[in-house]
């Protein structure tokens, strides 16, 4: 999912419906044929929902089920500190998502958006 924080900016009730309606989507594709899917933001994780929110939301979707959220894709590099200098006291996205399993990519790794 690419920049959910863009559907509903300033309204995370609806922000975080309509992620979770996606994520219900994905996982009646997920089931049987793809082993999983993640999310890909610029801002959200700082500004629009955190990784617990996400977990939470896929567990929903999934129906209490297993679900299929395996990924977070979030700009880091040497421009864009924020997430490297939170993860090195132990807070922010980075740590969090390493810390219930989740893979996590960094995206704009030589420039900023």
């Amino acid at each position: 999912m690419h920049n959910p924080e863009r559907a509903h900016p300033g309204d995370r009730s609806a922000l975080h419906s309509a992620i979770r309606d996606a994520f219900a989507i994905l996982e009646e594709v997920a089931a049987g044929r793809v082993a999983g899917y993640g999310v890909a933001t610029w801002a959200g994780l700082e500004e629009a929902f955190m990784v617990g929110e996400l977990l939470a939301l896929a567990a929903e979707a999934a129906g209490g089920q297993h679900h299929h959220l395996v990924a977070v894709q979030m700009p880091v590099s040497l421009v864009m500190m924020t997430p490297i200098a939170r993860a090195l006291h132990g807070r922010g996205p980075l740590p969090a998502a390493a810390d219930v399993g989740l893979r996590v990519m960094a995206s704009a790794p030589a420039a900023p958006r």
